[in-house]
């Protein structure tokens, strides 16, 4: 067995850090982070290189920098999606009838896999998803209650947002 298939049982890593996206205007994508995950800035640098989000209950980083020279801006990058640990499917319902009132159009509540997910779409085309744990005892094969089945139509948003008025 070479070194490169040897497992790394010893790796130093001790949680994680943060995610880094190339976003195609930062302030739109700080406001969008904001409003929808509710996360708050915790640094930006001065020339608008950069502007670090944090969600602090769970000491999430989210890094959003400007497309550069030879970067692609089609939202064609490697990542397929980041997913967001929610404690449970009333509260990801509440959620996603906020993200409703606050304008940000969604899918709504599907199920998948036998877990509520929510999944959104950052202004650069990033797939967010939040995911609720199955409910106790569910059959992965049907719907948790109140939740709807993936391919349903998109639910267009109905007012402004509230919650995160300045």
């Amino acid at each position: 067995m070479s070194a490169m298939n040897e497992p790394a049982s010893a790796a130093p890593v001790t949680g994680f850090s943060h995610v880094q996206l190339l976003v195609r205007d930062v302030p739109t994508s700080e406001r969008w982070y904001t409003t929808v995950l509710g996360l708050e800035r915790m640094v930006a640098s001065d020339d608008g290189s950069y502007v670090a989000l944090r969600h602090q209950p769970s000491k999430i980083v989210i890094v959003l920098t400007p497309y550069g020279a030879g970067d692609s801006a089609d939202g064609a990058g490697a990542l397929d999606h980041l997913a967001f640990a929610v404690p449970d499917g009333s509260t990801l319902e509440q959620w996603a009838r906020q993200l409703t009132e606050c304008g940000i159009e969604h899918p709504g509540v599907v199920d998948e896999l036998g877990k509520p997910s929510l999944v959104l779409t950052d202004p650069d085309g990033n797939h967010i998803e939040l995911v609720a744990p199955p409910s106790r005892g569910a059959d992965p094969a049907q719907p948790s209650p109140g939740v709807r089945s993936a391919g349903s139509p998109r639910i267009t948003p109905s007012g402004p947002c509230r919650a995160n008025e300045r």
